[in-house]
């Protein structure tokens, strides 16, 4: 049975189909089945009428409520992978804590999660309550992946230092500077994971975001490099060329 499952491993069509053959198949195939959690936001946004200021539409977050559907059939602790996306991209806010404040509860039962993907999120609201929100993964997470993010470079670094197990990293095209809050403050970073096993660079990237990375307690351990439109290809392997033994 297991080198059956070892073959259908990213197929989950032919997991479902095989899960209804028998019990015994049920039982062994319903952890691979619910490994993934995407919570999509669906919220479409009108354009910014002119000379108005943008605001919020309240409301629930569609898809999102895959988190309580999966609560309600006791499958969330099967959940490796979570991923937080936006399926509009144009007139639609980045998230913020209140979006996520409903759900803790669910994502506080997620308690062995391997992989994380944060798209469109604004960084420096987070910062005062990331262990709230995100400090239950500390000790499970070894990848994590930033699109499109909202924040400075300290902000980007204080997320990351937060995983203590993080060995993976990936971003998708460089952070967008917030608007500047009075008061805003981001932690001294004392700590830092691995960082050992893979960096995914898509579009450009900060020389001030790698030489940050670069400055971690722990430093960059990376072994492998994959660079997709990166104009700071000489930048990153200064950064971690000591340790990187493949680049594709």
């Amino acid at each position: 049975m297991d080198e059956i499952l070892g073959y259908l491993l990213d197929d989950l069509g032919a997991l479902k189909a095989l899960s209804l053959t028998c019990k015994p198949l049920l039982g062994a195939t319903r952890p691979l089945i619910h490994q993934h959690l995407v919570c999509l936001d669906t919220r479409q946004f009108p354009p910014k009428p002119k000379q108005s200021l943008f605001s919020r539409r309240t409301g629930d977050l569609g898809a999102f409520e895959r988190l309580l559907d999966a609560d309600r059939a006791g499958v969330l602790h099967y959940a490796r992978h979570l991923t937080f996306k936006q399926k509009h991209r144009s007139f639609t806010p980045a998230f913020i804590p209140q979006d996520l404040q409903e759900y803790l509860p669910q994502l506080r039962s997620i308690t062995r999660l391997h992989s994380l993907t944060l798209d469109k999120f604004d960084l420096p609201p987070f910062i005062p309550v990331f262990n709230e929100h995100f400090g239950m993964f500390a000790d499970t997470l070894r990848h994590l992946d930033i699109r499109r993010p909202h924040g400075t470079e300290r902000d980007l670094l204080y997320v990351i230092s937060q995983f203590n197990l993080l060995e993976d990293l990936t971003f998708v095209s460089p952070p967008d500077r917030p608007i500047v809050r009075p008061g805003h403050h981001v932690p001294a970073i004392t700590q830092s994971p691995p960082l050992r096993g893979k960096l995914v660079l898509v579009q450009a990237i900060s020389t001030e975001l790698l030489e940050g990375l670069a400055t971690l307690p722990g430093g960059l351990n990376f072994h492998s490099l994959e660079l997709s439109s990166c104009v700071y290809p000489q930048a990153v392997l200064t950064a971690c060329g000591h340790t990187v033994t493949s680049i594709s």
